[in-house]
């Protein structure tokens, strides 16, 4: 919500404020919607990938295992293909600048609507908390998810 500052009838709102943040990991199963996450105040890096990838190895034993990934850096890391080759898990990369083709950034649009839009946590272990929660129970979503998950894409073709 925006309102200016001092007007009458201007409402006081409880905002968070700090340097702490959360950085997610996460890998959706568009079979069932299930999401393996990671969640870490410590920097994303290609250590922290091969960490990720170890355990969505762990979940899927048996299975193979295909991860679409974006551009950043630490996911073409060489140690991060190594791992990926070592461990028979196929990575493929998104074009440059092509978000809306990667499912899992709905997911995070979707995540930011259910815990951050228009909430306050009192603290930053409250956030932490509420966070786990919320991927813990993100079978309760299920219908709201199976339409934000479809895999039809339309692709146009510059001419």
């Amino acid at each position: 919500m925006w309102q200016l500052r001092g007007k009458n009838g201007t409402i006081t709102i409880k905002s968070n404020t700090g340097r702490k943040r959360i950085n997610i990991l996460g890998a959706l199963d568009i079979e069932d919607f299930s999401v393996t996450t990671t969640l870490t105040e410590e920097t994303c890096n290609s250590e922290r990938i091969v960490e990720f990838l170890q355990k969505i190895k762990e979940k899927y034993p048996d299975k193979k295992i295909v991860i679409i990934l974006d551009n950043a850096m630490y996911n073409y890391a060489i140690v991060t293909r190594n791992f990926a080759e070592e461990n028979n898990i196929k990575l493929l990369f998104l074009p440059p600048y092509a978000p809306n083709l990667n499912l899992i950034e709905r997911l995070w649009k979707f995540t930011k609507k259910h815990l951050v839009n228009n909430t306050y946590h009192e603290d930053y272990t409250q956030f932490v908390n509420a966070t786990d929660s919320f991927f813990y129970n993100l079978g309760d979503y299920h219908q709201e998810l199976s339409s934000l998950f479809t895999q039809k894409f339309q692709i146009i073709h510059a001419e």
